[in-house]
């Protein structure tokens, strides 16, 4: 997911305007060759990445196995973000902005620390109530998508609301199939500003959102990959281009013709078969 990463990067830089922003990158075991790739890549797209090296504590190796390591890292990264930085976007590396995002780093967060979109499941109110019931959520409230989230920084740190994080995933990571964003909705539950589903637009809000600013590619296929879902087949011409010459460029996989067609008869069937689904999406979407 490193090439990946990097392009999320860069889709952010392009799309910043004036605003002045630096461009963290939490590097999970990476060797020392491939932090050298990640400074190449920031070269060729004249941009600058600081890599912050990340290795699994002790505290945490107990549960690998069960949770990834890039799960991991995200209840750890506050041990790891400069103490200066103020106002944090975190973006998966299933991400791509492709509308100016500048607005953001000047958004009233209400008092809140944390601002975020809700995640898929709000748009089905008994799928959303079970799963906050089982995590331990106060019922009634919003959950949202952990692949894109902006923090007040500041506020995170001085609530001390990752190292509850932390607690929270030791005591209770059993029943937390969604991983760390299960987690993160525990502690910030209540504490956290709703944003318009452009900001975090998943593969599967698509159809309702206009005019995305943060495309989300939810869901096992990505667009680098042969089985690029239809929807996103022209999101996979950016990293073909973005990683032609760099080392990673062999990391975008096109499908065949074969695979196009599949593809696309796979999307309408879904379209046909989930009708139900789709209306009570574009239900709660369209008016979020």
């Amino acid at each position: 997911m490193l090439p990946a990463a990097c392009c999320t990067l860069l889709s952010v830089k392009r799309n910043l305007g004036a605003s002045p922003a630096e461009f963290l990158l939490l590097g999970i075991d990476l060797k020392p060759s491939e932090i050298a790739e990640v400074g190449n890549f920031a070269r060729l797209h004249d941009m600058a990445i600081t890599v912050l090296p990340y290795n699994t504590p002790e505290t945490a190796k107990q549960a690998r196995g069960r949770w990834s390591a890039a799960t991991l890292a995200r209840l750890y990264m506050d041990l790891h973000i400069p103490h200066d930085i103020e106002r944090l976007l975190y973006l998966d590396a299933d991400v791509l902005a492709v509308a100016p995002v500048g607005e953001l780093f000047t958004r009233d967060f209400q008092g809140k620390a944390l601002a975020a979109v809700d995640d898929y499941v709000m748009a089905f109110p008994e799928k959303a109530g079970a799963r906050q019931r089982k995590i331990g959520m106060r019922e009634g409230g919003r959950y949202f998508n952990a692949g894109v989230l902006l923090f007040d920084w500041s506020a995170c740190r001085a609530k001390g609301l990752f190292a509850r994080t932390r607690e929270i995933f030791q005591e209770r990571s059993h029943l937390f199939e969604n991983n760390d964003q299960d987690a993160l909705n525990v502690s910030f539950d209540g504490d956290w500003l709703a944003l318009d589903p452009r900001w975090n637009t998943q593969t599967g809000l698509l159809p309702f959102v206009g005019q995305p600013a943060i495309v989300h590619f939810t869901g096992r296929k990505k667009p680098w990959q042969a089985t690029v879902p239809w929807v996103h087949r022209q999101m996979a011409r950016r990293y073909i281009e973005d990683l032609r010459d760099t080392p990673w460029a062999s990391f975008c996989r096109q499908p065949s013709m074969t695979g196009r067609v599949a593809g696309f008869l796979s999307h309408v069937g879904k379209q046909i078969g989930g009708l139900t689904r789709l209306a009570r999406m574009r239900a709660y979407f369209s008016n979020s």
